[in-house]
This record gives C-alpha cells, sequence and structure tokens, in this order.
C-alpha cells in the first residue's frame, strides 16, 4: 500500500507541476498533450512516468536535450512522499497542504494564483471551529481581498496574507510565529530580490516541514 500511495503521489505531484506550468503560459489545462516548453514536441508515454522518467531522460529532453528543471523530481518525490502518510486523520490536512502547494507552485512563477485555490482551501480551513469564529474569519478574507484590489502598492502580496489568516485559524498563534520565522528566514537566505520576491512557496514549503515534525 506505501508503494503504491507514493506512485499515486508522484502522479499528482506531476500533475500539480504541469497545471501550475500551464496556468504560468496561460495554456488551456486540457489542450494540447503533455510537450516540451522548449521544442513543443509531444512526449511519449515513456517520458511521463513520474521520477523514473526524470532519471532515464538525465533532466533532459529526449528531443532537443533542454535541461527539465530539477524541481519537477522534487516535487514529484515530495508528493510521493507525502501521500505515504495518508490515513483518516491525515486527509485534511494533506488536502490543505496541495492546494496551497498548487498555489505556491503558481505563484513561483508568476507571483499569482488562481482565487479559488483559496475559497476551494478554506472550508478545510475552519471545518472545526466554532460558528461565530467562521463568519468573523471569512468576512475578514473577504475584506483583504476586497483592500487589496485597490491598495496600489502593498508591503506583503494578498496570497501570503490569506495563508497567513489560514494557517493561524487552522494551526494556531503559537504555530504561526514559529512557521514564519522559519519561512521568514529560508526566504533571506535564498531570495535574491526581496522587491519582487515570491513568498508563497516559502510559506508552503515550511508549512509542510512543520506537519511533518509534529506529525
Amino acid at each position: 500500500m506505501t508503494i503504491i500511495l507514493f506512485i499515486y503521489g508522484a502522479c499528482l505531484g506531476s500533475w500539480l507541476t504541469a497545471m501550475a506550468d500551464r496556468y504560468a503560459t496561460g495554456a488551456s489545462p486540457i489542450y494540447p498533450a503533455s510537450h516540451c516548453d522548449t521544442c513543443q514536441t509531444p512526449l511519449a508515454y515513456w517520458q511521463m512516468v513520474p521520477v523514473i522518467s526524470y532519471l532515464l531522460l538525465r533532466g533532459r529532453c529526449h528531443y532537443c536535450q533542454q535541461r527539465i528543471p530539477p524541481t519537477t523530481l522534487y516535487l514529484e518525490i515530495g508528493a510521493g512522499g507525502l501521500l505515504t502518510m495518508l490515513t483518516s486523520t491525515t486527509v485534511r490536512p494533506l488536502l490543505w497542504l496541495g492546494l496551497w502547494g498548487f498555489a505556491a507552485l503558481c505563484d513561483a512563477r508568476t507571483q499569482n494564483f488562481p482565487g479559488w485555490v483559496v475559497w476551494l482551501a478554506w472550508p478545510l480551513t475552519v471545518w472545526s471551529l466554532p460558528w461565530p469564529t467562521i463568519i468573523l474569519a471569512t468576512c475578514l478574507l473577504l475584506g483583504v481581498q476586497l483592500l487589496w484590489q485597490r491598495w496600489p502598492n502593498p508591503l506583503i502580496g494578498d496570497g501570503d496574507l490569506e495563508l497567513i489568516l489560514a494557517y493561524t485559524l487552522y494551526w494556531g498563534v503559537t504555530a504561526t510565529a514559529q512557521w514564519l520565522l522559519v519561512a521568514s528566514l529560508a526566504a533571506l537566505c535564498r531570495a535574491r530580490n526581496y522587491k519582487r520576491l515570491a513568498f508563497l512557496p516559502y510559506l508552503v514549503s515550511s508549512a509542510v516541514a512543520w506537519w511533518l515534525i509534529r506529525k
């Protein structure tokens, strides 16, 4: 079962990466079929097997020899590893992390992500909260989205703020402080341009790390 879950997780990681690439280019999520982003050659079935194809191709396109970003391999392995932890009690956090992980992939490419991700993850965020808290938090989320549309030069992206709000509701204030500290330190160590920083990938990476530690 562990092997089966890893295979499914690796396939899911590969699919999320492809969908994020198509979001970045404005392409349809359905058409055309999988192809090399450089030479546009359609990929054969054996070139789309998660993890194995990357290793067989040595990280390069079979046709034009253009380098395939190693992020693809890392995400396939990471998603596969996370899904091996699937149980009745981990379904909710894994879905939550998966949705925000997709948002982070889009943000890394375009510094933007589909707004539906926030609302699809929102029920998972507030699932066990009392109704007054859910109503107040939802109003706060709507306020952030409306305000940031009219703010010319915000110091932080609305997606980052929405994830911070969601994380605080899900995990609590103390956990949020630890999570933000790790994400901020990682961004300071790796980022080169702080004026145009895609912060969401650091936030999600920190969220995954803290979830694994607490688990």
